[in-house]
C-alpha cells in the first residue's frame, strides 16, 4: 500500500499540538494543581487517554487501523508529544 507518511505525520503533528495546548489550559485553571501534587497522577492519566485518542482517531480517520507501519508511527509521534507536555508542564 503506497501512503504518504509524511504527511500523515505532519496532521498528526496538528492534532498533538492541540491536545497539548488544550492541556495547558486546563493546567492553567487549576483542575491540576493541589498541594504535594497528589493530582499529578491524574494529570498523567489523563494526558495518555488524550494522546491515545489522537492516535485512534487518527488511525480511524485515514482508516489504518490494519497497517502496522501507520500504527508504529502514529504511536511513536503521539508518545514523542507526550513526552514534550509533561516536560512543559514540569517547568511550570
Amino acid at each position: 500500500m503506497s501512503f504518504d507518511y509524511k504527511e500523515l505525520e505532519e496532521q498528526l503533528a496538528i492534532a498533538c499540538n492541540d491536545v497539548h495546548q488544550d492541556f495547558l489550559r486546563r493546567f492553567n485553571s487549576d483542575i491540576y494543581i493541589s498541594a504535594g501534587g497528589a493530582r499529578l497522577e491524574i494529570f498523567i492519566n489523563d494526558l495518555q487517554k488524550e494522546f491515545e485518542g489522537a492516535a485512534m482517531s487518527f488511525l480511524k480517520k485515514y482508516n489504518l487501523e490494519k497497517d502496522t507501519e501507520a500504527k508504529k508511527r502514529i504511536l511513536t509521534i503521539t508518545k514523542l508529544y507526550a513526552k514534550k507536555c509533561i516536560e512543559d508542564f514540569s517547568k511550570i
